[in-house]
């Protein structure tokens, strides 16, 4: 790799177990990149002109962004989606690749979108974390109260995530979640480091 710092990516659809692998490599010494907050901060900085694109029902009373508001109108309209995303992730991406450079030689791109981000090419590593679908279910229902057709719902729409992880599938591996929490994250620990040291970084 030439010397240069190992970006490891690390993304899983819907109570996989993602959130349980970055906690892991946090705690082994790896710098963990929540793109999910990133987003959250891009979308502050674009309030403005998402405003413009949604209308002030996408505002708070503070004249903050709405994420909820902002939510249940794009996720309902794929076009407009399209639209917000354009807003938003230029932004994100920016801060995401500015992180990535901050972060020393163990930088780990924590986000469920990863696939679809610029970032996703520069990966030397992506650890993708699965489990099976009744263990998901259990998961989501104990953590988010939702029913079985909500969390169907949920898992339906990353679909098109794991069609577009097939471009990245010779730089990925799977970490399975389902032989319990303290065993997944010794797994995902294992496969991190197996990669940072075959990078020789």
């Amino acid at each position: 790799m030439g010397g240069h710092a190992l970006i490891l990516g690390l993304t899983g659809g819907y109570c996989a177990g993602k959130s349980s692998a970055a906690a892991a490599l946090r705690e082994a010494g790896w710098t963990v990149i929540d793109v999910d907050s990133l987003g959250h901060a891009a979308l502050e900085r674009s309030a403005a002109e998402v405003a413009r694109l949604l209308g002030p029902g996408s505002l708070k009373a503070d004249g903050g962004p709405d994420r909820r508001a902002i939510g249940a109108m794009v996720f309902a309209d794929p076009a407009l989606l399209e639209r917000y995303e354009a807003i938003v992730h230029p932004a994100m991406n920016a801060l995401v690749e500015e992180s990535v450079r901050l972060a020393g030689d163990r930088a780990c791109v924590d986000a469920a979108i990863l696939y679809r981000l610029p970032i996703a090419a520069a990966c030397d590593t992506i650890i993708e974390a699965r489990a099976p679908l009744v263990l998901r279910l259990f998961r989501g229902r104990a953590r988010d109260g939702l029913g079985w057709r909500a969390m169907l719902g949920r898992i339906r729409s990353q679909r098109p995530l794991r069609a577009a992880g097939e471009a990245w599938r010779g730089k990925t591996v799977v970490a399975w979640n389902a032989l319990g929490e303290d065993g997944f994250k010794r797994r995902v620990v294992r496969l991190a480091g197996r990669a940072y040291r075959s990078s020789g970084a």
